[in-house]
């Protein structure tokens, strides 16, 4: 209804008391209330809202010229002011279900929901306000040749046999589709039959038909300015469709068509981002894989400085001890080791930073930081050289003696992020931190853990240590004090048993 100024309002409820005079009774409840509006729009103190809703009902009630609320209903001729309500309300919450259907669209969409997901949820819910039996979505492609063609990406029906399903293509010049595409205005077609009859050539045309549908209204699906596709609303009945129903319609398929390009990249992002998670899931916590994937664009080359916590392991004469065994057996062992202390770095929030041969670099506090990082470091070593029992009983039998391992923790200041070449990129750490916990496990006995004077004295409260010394390190022209860890308190409360020492 055109929003008017005062003076027209007064002008059109006098008119339409006027025309309401001549068959209702002046005391009707209707003719009552549109004379207090009169007075009160005259009076200046009337409510708009109030006013629009008695015009509403008297429009719906009085046959005119003008378009009433809802053109595409029959006037209602009722004798009293409630009974035009309840018609007007029940028109009214009809056209407020239509609103919350399109907004529920928009809300599942936001959400990043797959378009199919999407889809479904208009076949399921639209049902009451709108009639198919059938919604079938086609996109535009071209091919290699650059021939343009419509392909069915989606359908969903009422009945079981689909003559047109997902990967059915057409050539669009020529078609009836292409005449939609250039106006751009939706078209409903109220007999196939008969438009069979006169488009023989049409063979969709031919298989909807033989999926029992009789009525279809196409509406195209455009999106910044170009039409990338259609969406079709079909029916087993005759004459389904009318004026009424293209407005819903178009903006359904508006609704989509802005969205469809979001929905498509959330699904292209969701598979990339399960790959991910499928490969270096393996390798790092879920925190690591969650920064991965909240990063923005490609991963750039580059790091930021960090303090973190690392963690070097590495099993004592092993090498020598392989050279006894095939390649298939060393590997074979390895793998369970490997595979054993992976779980007991993911299990206290670590990452594994890399394989060295029979060795395994951790790191704790990058990319994600937590205040207890030095801590999990420690307790993460202790249950390591525990769970070396585990790994001896299960290579038990394949001709090598029980395995130990030595382990060194620093902690201290390095360079975190993506280092390599724009070919490869590898999430790492470098620094004199790094260095320096590779050093000191070399020193380790199996079965040993030896952290820096820096780890120590971030758990020293909590932290039981079998001694301590000095040691020259290569490369270090001052001796450098480590300690030997053999448990910890607090939160994750562990102790070291003996069965991963070698007795050294």
């Amino acid at each position: 209804m055109a929003k008017v100024d005062g003076k027209g309002i007064v002008r059109r409820l006098k008119s339409e008391i006027s025309a309401l005079e001549s068959r209702l009774d002046e005391n009707n409840q209707l003719m009552v209330a549109l004379r207090e509006q009169l007075k009160a729009h005259e009076d200046h103190t009337a409510s708009d809202r109030r006013t629009q809703v008695f015009r509403r009902a008297a429009i719906d009630m009085v046959p005119q010229d003008e378009d009433r609320e809802f053109s595409n209903l029959k006037p209602v001729l009722v004798k009293d002011m409630s009974d035009a309500l309840v018609v007007l309300g029940s028109r009214l919450d009809h056209k407020y279900a239509e609103i919350n259907a399109l907004s529920e669209i928009s809300q599942r969409i936001n959400a990043g929901i797959f378009f199919d997901e999407v889809l479904d949820h208009v076949f399921e819910h639209f049902q009451s306000i709108i009639p198919y039996d059938r919604i079938g979505v086609a996109l535009t492609e071209k091919t290699e040749n650059g021939v343009s063609l419509v392909r069915a990406q989606w359908a969903r029906a009422n009945y079981d046999t689909l003559y047109i399903h997902k990967g059915y293509a057409a050539a669009m010049k020529g078609s009836s589709l292409q005449d939609i595409a250039d106006s751009r205005e939706p078209r409903i077609l109220n007999d196939l039959n008969e438009y069979l009859s006169n488009n023989p050539k049409s063979h969709s045309t031919r298989l909807i038909l033989r999926e029992g549908i009789q009525s279809s209204l196409t509406c195209p699906l455009i999106a910044r300015g170009n039409v990338i596709g259609f969406i079709f609303f079909s029916s087993r009945q005759v004459s389904a469709y009318q004026d009424s129903h293209v407005e819903l319609f178009s903006q359904i398929a508006g609704e989509l068509a802005m969205t469809l390009e979001k929905s498509r990249a959330y699904e292209d992002l969701y598979l990339r981002n399960e790959f991910i998670k499928k490969v270096f899931g393996q390798y790092v916590t879920s925190e690591v894989v969650d920064a991965v994937l909240k990063s923005d664009g490609p991963l750039a080359l580059g790091g930021e400085r960090r303090t973190v916590t690392v963690l070097m392991a590495d099993l004592r004469g092993f090498t020598p001890m392989s050279e006894r065994l095939s390649p298939e057996e060393v590997v074979d062992a390895l793998n369970v080791f490997l595979g054993k202390m992976t779980e007991v770095v993911m299990k206290y929030g670590g990452s594994i930073d890399n394989f060295i041969g029979d060795a395994v670099m951790a790191v704790f506090g990058t990319p994600i930081a937590k205040s207890d990082d030095v801590e999990c470091a420690v307790a993460c070593a202790i249950e390591m050289q525990n769970t070396m029992a585990m790994v001896n009983e299960e290579i038990e039998g394949r001709g090598l003696p029980d395995l130990t391992m030595g382990i060194g923790i620093s902690t201290g200041e390095v360079v975190a992020g993506n280092i390599g070449s724009e070919m490869r990129v590898k999430y790492s750490v470098i620094g004199n931190t790094v260095n320096l916990a590779a050093r000191i496990e070399s020193i380790a006995s199996g079965g040993q853990i030896f952290t820096t004077e820096a780890t120590f004295k971030e758990v020293q409260d909590v932290v039981h240590s079998a001694g301590n010394l000095s040691v020259q390190l290569k490369g270090l022209s001052n001796p450098v004090p480590i300690y030997e860890v053999i448990g910890i308190d607090g939160k994750y409360a562990i102790r070291k048993t003996d069965a991963g020492s070698d007795g050294a």
